[in-house]
């Protein structure tokens, strides 16, 4: 499988480096100041935990200037740190997933005997996420470490909240709480595997690696676990919490890109390993390191413009209302249809009919003979409007408030599977058929 892959200059620089114990890979895109500090910081954090480690950081960049790269490398120089750093444009599509897939490909090279994935697009990383990520993959007891922020507090995280993380518990009995966060560790034998699979071609290359690789690991078998982390934000050094938050971002093509990219590839998933969710008849939570989880105070919650978000369910109505009524059974519809009505002082938003929109959509996603990208289009305003409803129940609520009401919001997703179970068999063909829904979303 052609998968992307760093630049020559950078492969030739690797080979020269020859082997490290650990890597420390930083997808980034035009933003120097910020890739650079997030480097430095990992770097701290190897250096304090795995001193006796040999530990090589590499940067993929998908930005034509040279900023953010000579950046990273600056960092080679004069500050007590080892010189083995990289920094590189990658060959292939542009993207998160595509980005990491060069990084795997690099820390093969070096036979690293595991990989850190960290996100350079946030300024609240510590030190001790390296070791939080790291640890059980270096100690061979997991193959795949995903976070579990102390809190996330940025657009993505509702998006995690609300959609990937009930559908991934309800899906596979299993509590991952940060499905689709981009800080991981994986090991070589996953990673290997990983860049093996015909997924490149896909949203796997863009924001939709995350769920595809859960999903994967679990399905196949292989050790997941997650690692209690700090704080994930934007402006949690500076007392200017979140600015990504606004509901403006939510608005954005970068936005709409990441919703559609997640949505589809979970919904796509489902049909090639229907037999293993359907089977599954207990849900349990994965085995959690807690040894480098933060103490630190709790940043506060944002407050975000619920109006403007208010403004999307009459206005999706509009625009997808004739595919709305391809895809809701009649009572659904009904639901919806009084909640697009209902004045902003008034409107609130079931978890239980949530839960089931999003199967009636997951449904057609697999079965319909519809546009399979029109169908997750048309999910984001009902989408935008249970996340207005959310902001208004979790309102002035405490964190453990906050984790309570997306737990249960999960736990609707997990009684409502009969339901599921019901619309599938319902829509799916009698017999299913090699070939049949072969999206490449």
């Amino acid at each position: 499988m052609i998968y992307p892959v760093l630049s020559a200059t950078a492969q030739l620089q690797i080979k020269n480096i020859g082997a490290a114990d650990l890597v420390i890979g930083l997808p980034s895109y035009n933003n120097p100041q910020r890739t650079a500090q997030v480097a430095q910081i990992a770097l701290q954090g190897a250096q304090t935990y795995f001193p006796d480690h040999r530990t090589v950081l590499i940067n993929a960049d998908a930005g034509r200037s040279r900023q953010t790269r000579q950046a990273v490398l600056a960092l080679a120089h004069g500050n007590g740190h080892s010189p083995n750093i990289v920094s590189g444009r990658y060959e292939g599509q542009l993207g998160q997933g595509s980005a990491t897939a060069a990084l795997i490909d690099a820390a093969l090279a070096l036979d690293a005997a595991a990989i850190v994935i960290l996100d350079s697009a946030t300024d609240s990383i510590s030190p001790e996420w390296v070791a939080g990520l790291a640890h059980l993959v270096l100690e061979n007891k997991a193959d795949l470490v995903l976070p579990r922020y102390r809190q996330w507090l940025l657009p993505e995280a509702q998006l995690n909240d609300l959609v990937a993380y009930p559908l991934f518990r309800a899906l596979w009995g299993k509590s991952l709480r940060h499905v689709v966060a981009a800080d991981f560790a994986i090991s070589p034998a996953l990673a290997t595997t990983m860049l093996d699979e015909d997924v490149w071609g896909t949203s796997a290359a863009t924001f939709g690696l995350m769920p595809w690789l859960a999903t994967f690991g679990l399905t196949h078998n292989w050790r997941l676990a997650q690692s209690a982390l700090s704080e994930k934000c934007l402006g949690c050094n500076t007392g200017q919490n979140d600015v990504r938050t606004r509901t403006p971002v939510l608005e954005t093509a970068r936005f709409r890109q990441q919703f559609g990219d997640v949505v589809a590839k979970i919904f796509r998933l489902m049909y090639p390993y229907r037999r293993q969710w359907q089977a599954v008849t207990q849900f349990q939570s994965l085995p959690t390191l807690t040894r480098f989880a933060a103490t630190n105070y709790a940043q506060p919650w944002p407050e975000p413009d619920v109006s403007r978000l208010l403004d999307k369910l009459p206005l999706g109505w509009m625009e997808f209302r004739r595919l709305w009524q391809q895809i809701l059974t009649p009572d659904n519809l009904t639901q919806l249809e009084a909640l697009a009505t209902l004045p902003p002082d008034l409107f609130y938003f079931p978890a239980d009919l949530w839960a089931r929109i999003v199967y009636d959509f997951a449904v057609a996603f697999n079965f319909s003979e519809a546009d399979p990208t029109q169908i997750v289009a048309a999910l984001l305003p009902i989408y935008q409007g249970r996340l207005a409803a959310f902001w208004q129940e979790i309102a002035g609520l405490a964190l453990v408030g906050r984790e309570g009401t997306v737990a249960a919001q999960a736990v609707e997703f997990e009684e409502t599977r009969p339901y599921l179970k019901k619309q599938w068999h319902n829509h799916a063909p009698r017999r299913y058929l090699p070939g049949i829904n072969n999206r490449s979303l």
